[in-house]
């Protein structure tokens, strides 16, 4: 009882401290950047890169984490301790913030006077925010009752902050934001993303896959290996690379959903035999359920690395669930496989998908087996496939992408 008190208080002093952090002063030339998890990822690492470089603004990158500040202190780049003086200092007087999530990704309790920017993490299939209205999500945006929305008020503070600004590439994301985040018109710009934008822009920073590269990039490279049927290092015998990136199962609390819907052994086999590399990159909720699938050959754990986009352009197979990483993939016309291994539980107890969803042209085989994801794997299946579905590819991606979009760093340099 005494422990509930004190959060109770706790919970309260910091909405104090949120309040009175409004009556900071501010500059107009400093913008800060964090994202999720404490890692160095997604949009706002990217719209933080390309203006380091072109020098567009002051760009600091504000962490919890330590790797990631000498991370980037290496690179030269201005970043600090969420709570060190300075990061305090710069989260009460930068006038900007942008975020990929919450501005938790910052400092949820100094950001109110900023102009808070959310860039996101995707452009949703399942029902996100505000507009989930089932699975344990729920009950943080739309509890039941006077009581339990006053609670989710102060402790699920940064949740229920508005975005002063969302970046919305199409008329349809823009009903979804504005309903998913309680947004009007004027809070959302038309543009692309910062993480689809950087390395069209940037082509030379693109990562190279090599086997050095997937090793280093793998949790324990004793735990990750490549074996291959093929001993000539020609071109031609380069592995094909698969990239598994399913959503977060937000529902499963206990158990390692991954471990029944994949014969591990058996799919080693397979990609052994057709060359294949199958790259395993769980969602940061879940990346530790990686550590126990990755002893087989040619499995390989991505799941601790930044993000894919650097090499999501070499990616010759994309298998992913309700994640919105096929969106991001279709422009480069990547061939994609939806693997629905537990759809009824996910869409029962885990979150609904927008009714658009289920109108989109069929783009991809959706396999619900693994008997049938294995079939999807095969090197001539994934070669009929990127030819079949072309024209789907086209709409879809216009859909999502609108028209002649501009690309992020110009849209928000014109609304700054």
């Amino acid at each position: 009882m005494q422990h509930a008190i004190f959060d109770w208080i706790k919970a309260i002093i910091r909405k104090l401290i949120f309040t009175l952090s409004a009556l900071s002063p501010r500059s107009s030339n400093k913008a800060l950047f964090g994202s999720y998890k404490e890692r160095y990822c997604d949009n706002s690492k990217y719209l933080y890169l390309h203006w380091q470089q072109t020098k567009f603004i002051r760009c600091i990158w504000i962490s919890g984490d330590q790797d990631v500040i000498k991370q980037l202190q290496s690179q030269n780049l201005e970043v600090y301790y969420r709570w060190s003086m300075k990061g305090i200092y710069h989260a009460l007087t930068a006038k900007y913030y942008f975020y990929n999530s919450y501005i938790g990704d910052i400092n949820q309790w100094l950001a109110n006077g900023a102009l808070k920017v959310n860039l996101w993490h995707g452009l949703p299939m399942k029902k996100i925010e505000f507009d989930i209205n089932a699975g344990p999500m729920a009950q943080v945006f739309n509890p039941k009752g006077s009581l339990a929305l006053y609670k989710q008020w102060l402790f699920a503070h940064q949740q229920r902050i508005t975005p002063d600004l969302m970046l919305s590439p199409s008329p349809l994301i823009d009903s979804l934001f504005s309903s998913a985040f309680r947004l009007n018109s004027s809070q959302l710009l038309r543009a692309t993303n910062p993480r689809t934008d950087y390395y069209i822009i940037h082509p030379s920073q693109r990562t190279q896959l090599n086997q050095n590269a997937l090793q280093g990039a793998s949790q324990s490279a004793s735990q990750s290996h490549y074996h291959s049927d093929h001993e000539s290092d020609d071109q031609a015998d380069k592995p094909s690379i698969i990239l598994y990136a399913p959503s977060w199962r937000d529902s499963h609390k206990q158990g390692n959903p991954y471990s029944s819907a994949f014969d591990w052994q058996q799919l080693s086999n397979h990609l052994v035999t057709n060359n294949q590399l199958f790259l395993l990159r769980l969602h940061p909720n879940e990346a530790s359920l990686a550590d126990e699938l990755t002893s087989y050959p040619n499995i390989i754990n991505i799941s601790q690395l930044e993000d894919v986009y650097g090499f999501l352009q070499e990616v010759d197979l994309l298998i992913t669930d309700y994640s919105s990483l096929f969106i991001d993939a279709l422009p480069l016309n990547t061939p994609i496989c939806f693997y629905r291994f537990d759809e009824a539980h996910y869409q029962q107890d885990c979150r609904d998908m927008y009714e658009y969803a289920e109108k989109l042209p069929v783009i991809a085989p959706k396999c619900t087996s693994f008997n049938e994801l294995l079939g999807a794997l095969a090197p001539e299946a994934i070669v009929k496939q990127k030819k079949s579905y072309r024209e789907s590819y086209q709409s879809v991606s216009e859909l999502f992408w609108g028209k002649d979009t501009p690309t992020a760093f110009e849209a928000l340099e014109e609304w700054l």
